[in-house]
Protein backbone atom coordinates (compact mmCIF):
# COMPACT_ATOMS: atom_id res chain seq x y z
CA UNK A 1 0.00 0.00 0.00
CA UNK A 2 2.71 2.07 1.11
CA UNK A 3 4.97 1.87 -2.51
CA UNK A 4 4.55 5.17 -3.62
CA UNK A 5 4.80 7.21 -0.73
CA UNK A 6 8.38 5.56 0.22
CA UNK A 7 9.37 6.10 -3.06
CA UNK A 8 8.64 9.63 -2.67
CA UNK A 9 9.88 10.80 0.81
CA UNK A 10 13.37 9.50 2.58
CA UNK A 11 11.67 7.36 4.99
CA UNK A 12 14.86 6.56 7.12
CA UNK A 13 13.36 3.42 8.95
CA UNK A 14 10.31 1.31 8.27
CA UNK A 15 8.78 -0.81 11.26
CA UNK A 16 5.84 -2.83 12.25
CA UNK A 17 3.85 -1.55 15.49
CA UNK A 18 0.87 -4.35 14.96
CA UNK A 19 1.47 -6.88 11.95
CA UNK A 20 -1.23 -4.44 10.22
CA UNK A 21 0.32 -0.90 11.21
CA UNK A 22 3.19 0.71 9.48
CA UNK A 23 5.56 3.41 11.17
CA UNK A 24 7.82 5.34 9.65
CA UNK A 25 10.68 7.77 10.63
CA UNK A 26 11.11 10.50 8.40
CA UNK A 27 13.54 14.13 8.79
CA UNK A 28 11.37 16.36 10.49
CA UNK A 29 11.48 19.22 8.01
CA UNK A 30 9.24 16.53 5.78
CA UNK A 31 7.02 16.55 8.34
CA UNK A 32 4.33 18.67 7.31
CA UNK A 33 4.85 17.56 3.53
CA UNK A 34 4.19 14.00 4.41
CA UNK A 35 1.43 14.53 6.78
CA UNK A 36 -0.36 16.26 4.06
CA UNK A 37 0.14 13.91 1.15
CA UNK A 38 -0.61 10.71 3.28
CA UNK A 39 -4.31 13.29 4.21
CA UNK A 40 -4.81 14.63 0.66
CA UNK A 41 -3.47 11.45 -1.64
CA UNK A 42 -7.02 9.74 -2.56
CA UNK A 43 -5.02 5.89 -2.26
CA UNK A 44 -3.89 6.78 1.65
CA UNK A 45 -6.36 9.39 2.78
CA UNK A 46 -5.59 9.50 6.57
CA UNK A 47 -7.48 12.33 7.18
CA UNK A 48 -7.55 11.42 10.89
CA UNK A 49 -5.06 12.60 13.26
CA UNK A 50 -5.47 10.23 16.58
CA UNK A 51 -3.14 11.78 18.94
CA UNK A 52 0.78 12.94 18.74
CA UNK A 53 3.12 10.89 21.42
CA UNK A 54 6.07 12.87 22.84
CA UNK A 55 8.64 10.26 23.89
CA UNK A 56 11.76 11.06 25.42
CA UNK A 57 14.04 8.62 24.32
CA UNK A 58 17.34 10.01 26.42
CA UNK A 59 21.01 11.02 25.64
CA UNK A 60 18.98 14.26 24.50
CA UNK A 61 16.89 13.04 21.93
CA UNK A 62 12.97 13.36 21.87
CA UNK A 63 10.51 11.42 19.64
CA UNK A 64 7.39 12.34 18.55
CA UNK A 65 4.89 9.62 17.01
CA UNK A 66 2.32 11.20 14.69
CA UNK A 67 -0.71 8.47 14.89
CA UNK A 68 -2.88 8.12 11.66
CA UNK A 69 -6.30 6.66 10.86
CA UNK A 70 -7.82 6.59 7.06
CA UNK A 71 -11.42 5.86 7.15
CA UNK A 72 -11.95 5.01 3.96
CA UNK A 73 -9.49 2.55 3.87
CA UNK A 74 -9.87 1.14 7.78
CA UNK A 75 -5.95 1.43 7.64
CA UNK A 76 -3.87 2.94 10.87
CA UNK A 77 -0.02 4.07 10.14
CA UNK A 78 2.17 5.97 12.06
CA UNK A 79 4.56 8.38 10.95
CA UNK A 80 7.86 8.93 14.10
CA UNK A 81 10.64 12.31 13.69
CA UNK A 82 13.29 12.45 16.38
CA UNK A 83 14.13 15.28 17.16
CA UNK A 84 17.68 16.66 19.61
CA UNK A 85 19.38 19.74 20.64
CA UNK A 86 16.59 22.30 19.42
CA UNK A 87 13.35 20.93 20.60
CA UNK A 88 11.58 22.71 17.40
CA UNK A 89 9.24 21.37 14.87
CA UNK A 90 7.01 22.71 13.11
CA UNK A 91 2.86 22.64 13.90
CA UNK A 92 0.94 20.74 11.97
CA UNK A 93 -2.24 22.62 13.51
CA UNK A 94 -2.78 24.03 9.56
CA UNK A 95 -3.24 19.93 8.36
CA UNK A 96 -5.10 18.73 11.42
CA UNK A 97 -6.74 21.23 13.90
CA UNK A 98 -6.97 18.58 16.06
CA UNK A 99 -3.33 18.99 16.95
CA UNK A 100 -3.47 22.08 18.89
CA UNK A 101 -4.19 20.35 22.40
CA UNK A 102 -1.57 17.61 21.89
CA UNK A 103 1.21 20.02 20.57
CA UNK A 104 0.49 22.26 23.51
CA UNK A 105 0.44 19.26 26.10
CA UNK A 106 3.78 17.76 24.35
CA UNK A 107 5.24 21.53 24.43
CA UNK A 108 3.97 21.87 28.46
CA UNK A 109 5.73 18.25 29.58
CA UNK A 110 7.99 17.75 27.08
CA UNK A 111 9.41 21.23 26.24
CA UNK A 112 9.41 20.64 22.36
CA UNK A 113 8.69 24.29 20.46
CA UNK A 114 5.96 23.83 18.05
CA UNK A 115 7.16 26.24 15.25
CA UNK A 116 3.53 28.73 13.82
CA UNK A 117 1.36 27.23 16.57
CA UNK A 118 -1.56 29.70 17.23
CA UNK A 119 -1.48 29.53 20.55
CA UNK A 120 2.00 27.65 22.45
CA UNK A 121 1.24 27.75 26.33
CA UNK A 122 1.19 25.63 29.19
CA UNK A 123 -1.92 23.81 28.83
CA UNK A 124 -1.78 21.56 31.90
CA UNK A 125 0.63 23.04 34.62
CA UNK A 126 0.88 26.43 36.02
CA UNK A 127 1.89 28.90 33.30
CA UNK A 128 4.60 29.91 36.05
CA UNK A 129 5.73 26.06 36.12
CA UNK A 130 9.33 26.06 35.36
CA UNK A 131 10.89 22.79 33.44
CA UNK A 132 9.08 19.66 31.62
CA UNK A 133 8.50 17.10 34.01
CA UNK A 134 8.55 13.91 31.39
CA UNK A 135 11.90 14.88 30.43
CA UNK A 136 13.96 12.07 32.07
CA UNK A 137 16.54 14.78 33.20
CA UNK A 138 13.95 16.63 34.73
CA UNK A 139 14.23 17.44 38.63
CA UNK A 140 11.93 17.82 41.14
CA UNK A 141 12.14 21.51 42.14
CA UNK A 142 7.78 22.41 42.16
CA UNK A 143 6.44 21.64 46.06
CA UNK A 144 3.14 21.74 43.68
CA UNK A 145 4.08 18.28 42.32
CA UNK A 146 4.98 16.49 45.08
CA UNK A 147 1.92 14.23 45.52
CA UNK A 148 3.37 12.47 42.86
CA UNK A 149 6.21 11.43 44.65
CA UNK A 150 4.93 10.79 48.37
Amino acid sequence: MFQEFKTKFNIQKEEFILPDINKFYINKDDLKQVLRFLKETDRYLFETLECIIGKDNTNNALELIYALFSSKYNTKCAVSINIQDDFSVPSVVEIFPCANFDEREIYDLLGVRFINHPKLERILLPSDFEGNPLRKNYKMQDDRLRWNYE
